[in-house]
């Protein structure tokens, strides 16, 4: 298998049980103003989604699970630093920033993304009387 292409990158493939839309901060004219949008370039792309540790930081007000994760998917989408990878896995979706710059192979690329999604307590906040 290994030095047929074709053959490794079905393999890769058979893992894509996720899908994701790759968002990108572009320049829109709008009412003759030219204004920063953030615009779907890639939509309902087939992926697998691989999960990293999740260390978590904290502050007075809120939590943050900041862990890294990695999209694999095919190698001819073009992904650039900084856009945003929404993932659907299992009809939820997840919201990945900071998109690093891919490693692109043959048969896949993998992009390391981050999630800084904020949890937030139950508990009361100190300016809360």
């Amino acid at each position: 298998m290994f030095g047929n292409v074709k053959a490794e990158r079905a393999a890769v493939e058979i893992t894509y049980t996720d899908t994701c839309d790759i968002v990108r901060d572009v320049e829109k004219e709008i009412d003759c103003i030219t204004k920063h949008v953030d615009e779907a370039v890639y939509k309902s792309v087939p992926c697998a989604l691989v999960m990293g540790k999740n260390p978590v930081e904290s502050t007075d007000t809120a939590a943050f699970f900041n862990y890294m994760a990695k999209v694999l998917m095919p190698p001819e989408i073009e992904v650039i630093a900084g856009d945003k990878i929404i993932v659907t896995r299992y009809g939820r979706k997840i919201e990945y920033t900071n998109a690093g710059q891919p490693a692109v192979y043959a048969t896949h690329q993998e992009v390391a993304v981050i999630d800084n999604s904020p949890v937030f307590g139950g508990g009361k906040n100190e300016n809360e009387d």
